[in-house]
C-alpha cells in the first residue's frame, strides 16, 4: 500500500522565492475566476447577505464554527473542549486545570456523507458552491426548526471564526470564501487545518528540496487531496523540489515505527524533514514519545528507521495547530467569553431550503428526526 503511496507521492515541486509568515488569517486570493454565486454576491449593493458580511467583525458572544462531515466535526470539537494546555490567566503552556475554551460554544455545521463523493459525482463547482454556502450560513443567526420550516423558526449566534475540518472543502472553496469575506472587508478568519501544518513545516525548514510525509485517516489516503494542496502550497512559497509522501494511519500503536519501516520497505530512503499528522485519534505526545526512541543511539533503531529522521525534524499534527491559532486569535483579540462553564457543542445539519430554485440551503438542527 505505502509503495504505491510513496511512487505517486514523491514528486517534485515548483517556483517563486520568498518564504510567508504563519498565520491563521485569511489567504490571499489568487487573480482567477470565482465561482458565480461569489460573483452574484459581491454585485449586490443592498441586501441580506451584503449587510451578512461587508465590515463583519468578531465578537466575543459569537461562536466558533467548525465546518465539515460529521465525522471530523465531532473529533475536532470533543478535542476543542478538553484541550488544557494553556494558563486561562497568563497563556503559558501549562495546564490550569480549567480547558483552554472554556465558555465557548462550537457550532459544527455538518455534513453526512463524503466531500470526495460530491466531488466525484457533481464535480469541484458544486463543491465550491457548497463550501461558500455553508461560510455563509456559518456567518448568519438563522437556524430552521425543521426542513419543512420556511420562516426560520430558531435562531444561533454568529461566528467569531471559521474552521474548514475538512481538506477537500479547504482545497476546493477556500479561494472562494477568502475571495467573498476579503472583498467584503469581512473580518472572520477561516481556517484551514492541513494548511496551517504545512505552513509551519514550511518556516521551520525552508530548503528547497524539503521532504515531508503526512499521515491520515485512511479514508482519505488514496484521494490525492494532501499532495494536491502542498504542491499548491510549495509552488506558491518556492520550494523547488519538495516532496511530500501520504500515508495512512494503519495502526492505533507504534505510528510512527510502522510508517518508517514501511517507508523504508518501500525503498525510500530520502530522509524526512516533517511529519505531519491529520488524524484526530493519534496522540502527537506517544507520537513524540517513538521518535525519542527511535532516534536514541541506545537503540538499534537508530541505525535504520532513525537515520530517516534529520537533524532539523519537526513533527506536529492538525489538531494542534489548529487549536493554537484559534486560542492565539482569541486572545489576541480579546474574543474570548471570559465564562468559567464547559465549552458546548451545537451540531447543525445543512439542507436544501424548501421551494428553492437555486440550491440554496437552510440550517436545521442535528436532533432533528423526520416523523
Amino acid at each position: 500500500m505505502i509503495s504505491e503511496i510513496c511512487r505517486r507521492a514523491a514528486r517534485p515541486l515548483l517556483l517563486l522565492l520568498l518564504l510567508l509568515p504563519v498565520s491563521c488569517g485569511r489567504q490571499k486570493a489568487a487573480p482567477r475566476p470565482t465561482i458565480p454565486l461569489v460573483r452574484e454576491i459581491l454585485a449586490e449593493r443592498t441586501g441580506p447577505r451584503a449587510e451578512l458580511l461587508r465590515g463583519r467583525e468578531p465578537r466575543p458572544t459569537s461562536d466558533i464554527t467548525l465546518i465539515g462531515t460529521g465525522f471530523s466535526c465531532d473529533r475536532l470539537a470533543e478535542q476543542f473542549s478538553f484541550r488544557d494546555k494553556q494558563d486561562n490567566v497568563n497563556a503559558s503552556y501549562q495546564a490550569d486545570g480549567l480547558p483552554d475554551f472554556a465558555g465557548e460554544t462550537f457550532a459544527c455545521i455538518e455534513d453526512s456523507g463524503s466531500y470526495e463523493s460530491v466531488l466525484n459525482a457533481m464535480g469541484a463547482d458544486v463543491l465550491r458552491r457548497w463550501t461558500v454556502q455553508r461560510v455563509l450560513a456559518a456567518l448568519d443567526t438563522a437556524v430552521h426548526i425543521s426542513p419543512y420550516d420556511l420562516e426560520g423558526l430558531s435562531s444561533k449566534r454568529r461566528s467569531k471564526a471559521i474552521v474548514l475540518a475538512d481538506p477537500f472543502l479547504a482545497e476546493y472553496g477556500g479561494f472562494d470564501v477568502d475571495t467573498l469575506l476579503s472583498t467584503t472587508n469581512c473580518q472572520i478568519p477561516v481556517i484551514r487545518p492541513v494548511e496551517l501544518m504545512i505552513d509551519r513545516a514550511f518556516a521551520n525548514n525552508g530548503r528547497g528540496d524539503l521532504s515531508v510525509a503526512i499521515l491520515c485517516d485512511p479514508q482519505y489516503a488514496s484521494a490525492d487531496i494532501y499532495e494536491k494542496i502542498f504542491a499548491r502550497k510549495a509552488a506558491a512559497q518556492g520550494l523547488k523540489g519538495a516532496t511530500c509522501v501520504v500515508a495512512p494511519v494503519a495502526r492505533r500503536d507504534s505510528v510512527l515505527h510502522t510508517f518508517l519501516r514501511d517507508y523504508l520497505d518501500a525503498g525510500q530512503t530520502k530522509p524526512l524533514d516533517a511529519i505531519l499528522v491529520d488524524d484526530l485519534s493519534v496522540s502527537l505526545d506517544s507520537l513524540k514519545t517513538e521518535l525519542a526512541e527511535i532516534v536514541s543511539v541506545m537503540n538499534e533503531s537508530s541505525m535504520t528507521i532513525g537515520r530517516l529522521i534529520t537533524r532539523d525534524f519537526f513533527l506536529t499534527g492538525a489538531f494542534e495547530e489548529v487549536s493554537d491559532c484559534c486560542y492565539s486569535f482569541l486572545r489576541e483579540h480579546n474574543l474570548f467569553t471570559h465564562n468559567i462553564a464547559k465549552p458546548q457543542v451545537m451540531v447543525l445539519r445543512p439542507v436544501r431550503k424548501p421551494e428553492s430554485e437555486d440550491d440554496a440551503i437552510i440550517l436545521i438542527p442535528g436532533s432533528y428526526v423526520q416523523n
